[in-house]
């Protein structure tokens, strides 16, 4: 079976969780010092960066132990169940920024954001977009989906300072020059960043779901597990395929049709041939069962 290596994974993660605390910190004494709910909210959506991120970090430590007696199909599941705590954690970000601003609106509990509050969403979304960059590629080169789950985390932040950003310049625009509606941008900022979070937590629930629920792959994956069979040699036809996902592993099943006359050695040897070209030539693929079955009618063998 296929090895991950989750060695660059985990140093990823580690930086973005030491990241991720100075940058809160720094976003939440802006938010309280600049008068600004936005930031505030945009640095509560970065405290759950770090609880996500810690959790993505102990997702990869188990992910990556080997299989044993009790696992066969090693830790994997580990991945969509960490992906989402993750979805989960922005859910519950994001109400609490609702909660807390409508009830600011309601009582106009809220003041015109100063410069530093300004500032603090300039560095957030250079910031955030670095660890959305390097994190996702990180991800996508070991397939692995709470690292990528992690990474549109960071992006959501991104997204979201850009949001705070225009928020505190309108209200900071509408105190200067006395317009009154204006000064209301920065709380509502604060809204649209919890709804943008609202659908970034959606983007990531939905596949993690599909992984525990070892949902099959496209019709285009399955038709080039059924195109890869296709090219080994003494196989009649191909009676049905089933694959699934168990994290980022992928495990096919497969049943073959064989002339009835050939030993039971030639029908192991085809079985490994239809094995080898599908792992070689489909991506994701970590194990291949083979069931052989005679073939008693007189059609053709492939590529014989």
């Amino acid at each position: 079976m296929r090895k991950i290596d989750y060695s660059q994974g985990e140093k990823i993660t580690l930086a973005c969780i030491a990241g991720n605390i100075l940058l809160s910190l720094f976003k939440l004494l802006s938010g309280i010092f600049g008068g600004s709910k936005a930031m505030i909210a945009d640095g509560l959506h970065s405290v759950s960066d770090i609880v996500s991120t810690t959790v993505v970090f102990i997702g990869i430590k188990i992910a990556k132990k080997p299989y044993d007696s009790e696992h066969p199909y090693g830790h994997g599941k580990i991945e969509p169940i960490t992906a989402g705590f993750v979805g989960i954690t922005l859910v519950f970000a994001a109400f609490m920024i609702i909660k807390n601003i409508i009830e600011a609106i309601i009582s106009h509990s809220f003041a015109t954001p100063t410069f530093i509050a300004l500032i603090a969403a300039v560095l957030s979304v250079i910031i955030k977009e670095i660890m959305y960059r390097v994190t996702y590629g990180a991800g996508k080169r070991i397939n692995s989906q709470s690292i990528i789950a992690d990474a549109m985390h960071h992006r959501s932040d991104a997204l979201s300072s850009i949001g705070t950003f225009f928020g505190i310049l309108g209200s900071m625009a509408g105190k200067r020059f006395n317009i009154r509606f204006l000064e209301y941008l920065d709380p509502l900022a604060g809204v649209a960043v919890a709804c943008m979070i609202f659908k970034i937590a959606y983007d990531i629930l939905k596949p993690s779901l599909k992984g525990l629920m070892d949902t099959s792959p496209d019709k285009e994956k399955i038709n080039q597990i059924r195109d890869s069979v296709s090219k080994a040699d003494g196989i009649v036809s191909v009676s049905w395929i089933r694959a699934r996902y168990t994290g980022q592993h992928l495990y096919v099943d497969i049943e073959i049709k064989v002339n009835q006359s050939i030993t039971v050695k030639e029908g192991h040897d085809i079985a490994d041939s239809a094995k080898k070209h599908i792992k070689q030539n489909v991506s994701d693929v970590c194990d291949v069962l083979v069931h052989i079955e005679p073939c008693t009618s007189k059609l053709a063998v492939i590529n014989e």
